[in-house]
């Protein structure tokens, strides 16, 4: 009982917690994973990852319960993922030139490399710079049901035994991807992606647990869309949408937080910010209130762009009020500007407007 009341309290206080504050979203240029050499304007995508011998590719699927068009289907999406994050780059210019080639007898293992005139070829075709390749694709699906059984009392204090299944299905996609650098006829990445996506379902039967799960094939299609998009963060910067936190109550200045609440949903926060400040700074004012105010300050230093004083904000909160929030928040801000550096070094001075 001392458990359960202790959790209960623990929930209360984060919905709180939660109730003080609100939230905003900002556009960031997030790094990608390697920098790609500074020629590199333009990339053409391939699909090279159909099966050479489908027959086998058919026995498999019998054997790891693919339905029949899964794999194919599922590449499609995977092309699909590469491009949307590639289309969120401004590194550099992409090319989806719908180019369909076999690629490994089952799809399970990468083949040998595209020749060099041939990937010279795309390049004049698409008025590329480098080749993107999905090159291998395979996908696996598992499904299970368990019997679970709950013991009740009834009004009659005679004991019931009710009998439920819990199905699971398990959707795993595993991808083989290369990029191709015809100026210096290197491969710059070869990399395999392994995502898997779990899936449950129950009923009153283990046939119906089963039947109430998901089709594999659209499960496949999304495992294969997020290993897609996945790739392409690697090998370029794409912006991303990310959210902040921010105080809407403090002691004692509810009409002001309020206020100032309401100027930066509207995204008004140079108004939200003058009296975040005024709060901030006034001589004697509540150490809780001010820290919060001044960590609303970073956050909106950091939505502005200026990191440097969204940190001077975040360490204010933190040092000189002792705000915990801002603590873990000065992490972030740190993060975010080594990620600018690194996005710096990846950009080719090209702009990093959204």
């Amino acid at each position: 009982m001392k458990t359960i009341r202790f959790f209960a309290f623990c929930l209360l206080v984060a919905l709180l917690l939660t109730s003080c504050m609100r939230s905003a979203s900002l556009t960031v240029l997030q790094p990608a994973q390697m920098t790609l050499p500074e020629h590199i304007s333009t990339v053409a995508v391939v699909d090279r990852s159909k099966p050479s011998n489908g027959w086998l590719n058919v026995l498999e699927g019998l054997v790891t319960g693919e339905a029949i068009g899964q794999d194919r289907r599922s590449r499609e999406e995977a092309v699909r993922g590469l491009t949307d994050a590639l289309t969120r780059t401004p590194r550099f210019t992409v090319k989806n030139t719908g180019i369909e080639m076999t690629g490994s007898k089952a799809g399970v293992n990468l083949p040998a490399p595209l020749d060099w005139p041939e990937i010279d070829r795309i390049c004049r075709t698409y008025g590329a710079d480098a080749v993107v390749t999905i090159e291998s694709f395979d996908s696996d699906n598992g499904a299970s049901a368990r019997r679970v059984e709950t013991r009740t009392k009834g009004k009659d204090g005679k004991q019931r035994i009710d009998v439920r299944y819990n199905a699971e299905q398990r959707t795993a996609v595993r991808m083989g991807w290369r990029m191709y650098d015809p100026q210096t006829k290197i491969i710059i990445d070869e990399f395999t992606t392994d995502d898997f996506l779990v899936r449950d379902g129950s009923g009153g039967t283990e046939r119906a647990a089963l039947s109430n799960l998901p089709s594999p094939v659209s499960v496949s299609r999304m495992v294969a869309f997020n290993g897609g998009r996945r790739y392409g963060m690697r090998i370029a910067p794409v912006f991303v949408q990310v959210r902040r936190n921010y105080y809407a109550k403090a002691k004692g200045f509810k009409a002001e937080m309020k206020q100032a609440a309401r100027y930066a949903k509207s995204d008004n926060w140079d108004s939200a910010a003058e009296t975040w400040k005024k709060i901030a700074d006034r001589p004697g004012v509540d150490r809780k209130a001010a820290g919060r105010a001044a960590y609303n300050m970073a956050v909106t230093a950091e939505i502005k762009g200026e990191l440097d004083l969204a940190l001077e904000w975040a360490n204010k909160s933190w040092t000189s009020f002792g705000n915990k929030k801002a603590r873990n928040y000065i992490q972030t801000i740190k993060q975010r500007m080594n990620d600018e550096r690194k996005v710096d070094g990846q950009m080719n001075n090209k702009t990093k407007k959204a």
